[in-house]
């Protein structure tokens, strides 16, 4: 069973393996040059659909509540203040110039304008916890439903740090939680290490950069949080859900995550022959496994349907669809894409490891509104006391 498959000793940090076999490391010639040729390239392929929204959606504007009340909103456009005092300039105003404006002149409203994608309302509470054993026991006396929030807070971690093993006792976390236009409900986290410790701080943000489907998580320079794969199995999709190796009960996760929309079109990274489809379909789901050479294999779980014409012994082209996004199987609780690369042994190994992969950093058209969107979190996150729900 594929995807109940234990993978062997990986280091989440490195995402390299552990062998005693010299004869695993070294490898034979073959497999070692077919990888070197899959993982050399540093760029996305030209053309190539990550996330980026196929329809341009029309400019429109939202009103919201100012910063400062219990709720509030911002976008990732300038924001226009609207007063009615004819003696106030209404000209654009940045979120820390409202503070200089007089109560008695502070507007009711922010008439926010949207560029090219639509910028959800965010309701923000705010949480500070101090970490004592696991982020999910941290969170149980907090918050209700511990553990779906902290699956959102470690889905903004574990790209460049430990969440699962790596926290100390001490350590802190200041999360603004909301609506993001997706799942992932963490508007902004700001992990503080305790003093003394090895590891590093970090802040993240949630942003949706114009031309994205949806919202996506940045570090403070506009770097993007997660990483792609060179090439993407999955042609649009929400967030990684599930990365290669994450403790899951008495096992670990034999592949990586994507969540998307049902019927969402799913490809193979590289071509090659189909080998099986639909083996443990109780488990599994809809299933393709295609050979991609030298005995290595990519295998799609889960899927809603299979395309046609995908069937044992077709020669399949990069980039040719396989079948799409679904939620079949036993394990699967909501549509994903469950990738997985297995190695000559049939052992699943990690697909950031396999190919190269690499970061989006926001163009300079969207880095005034994210600076203003993360000094706006910041002075949120600043205000935050450990142990304090609001």
């Amino acid at each position: 069973m594929y995807g109940n498959t234990i993978p062997r000793d990986v280091n989440i940090l490195t995402k390299r393996h552990k062998s005693n076999k010299i004869s695993h490391i070294a490898g034979f010639l073959l497999p070692v040059l077919f990888l070197f040729s899959v993982s050399c390239r540093d760029r996305p392929e030209e053309g190539e659909i990550i996330i980026r929204a196929i329809d341009v959606l029309p400019k429109h504007t939202v009103s919201t509540e100012l910063p400062g009340s219990d709720s509030f909103s911002i976008s990732t456009d300038q924001i226009s203040v609207v007063v009615t005092d004819p003696s106030v300039d209404t000209t654009i105003l940045s979120p820390g110039s409202l503070a200089a404006l007089p109560d008695s002149l502070m507007p009711d409203t922010l008439e926010i304008p949207l560029a090219d994608s639509i910028v959800p309302e965010y309701q923000w509470n705010r949480l500070a916890i101090e970490i004592n054993g696991s982020i999910y026991a941290s969170l149980q006396d907090e918050v209700e439903d511990s553990d779906i929030l902290g699956a959102h807070i470690v889905r903004c971690m574990w790209w460049d740090t430990d969440p699962w093993r790596g926290m100390n006792a001490g350590d802190s976390l200041y999360v603004l939680l909301g609506v993001t236009g997706r799942e992932n409900q963490v508007v902004a986290l700001s992990y503080v290490p305790k003093e003394g410790t090895s590891n590093n701080p970090l802040s993240v943000y949630s942003f949706q950069m114009i031309g994205d489907n949806w919202a996506s998580h940045y570090y403070a320079d506009g770097t993007e949080v997660m990483r792609f794969l060179n090439y993407m199995p999955i042609t649009t999709f929400e967030e990684m859900t599930g990365p290669y190796g994450e403790p899951r009960g008495n096992h670990s996760h034999a592949g990586v995550d994507y969540k998307a929309p049902e019927g969402t079109s799913v490809r193979t990274c590289r071509g090659g022959t189909v080998s099986r489809i639909n083996w443990n379909y109780e488990y599994n789901g809809n299933c393709v496994e295609i050979s991609i050479g030298v005995g290595y294999s990519e295998v799609f779980l889960h899927l809603n349907a299979i395309a046609d014409g995908i069937a044992p012994g077709v020669t399949l082209q990069k980039g040719d669809t396989i079948g799409y996004v679904g939620t079949t199987g036993r394990t699967s609780t909501s549509p994903h894409l469950h990738y997985q690369i297995n190695d000559e042994n049939g052992n699943p190994i990690d697909p950031y490891l396999f190919y190269s992969s690499h970061r989006r950093n926001l163009p300079l058209s969207d880095m005034d509104a994210f600076t203003q969107f993360r000094d706006m979190c910041d002075s949120q996150l600043r205000g935050v006391t450990l142990g304090v729900t609001e």
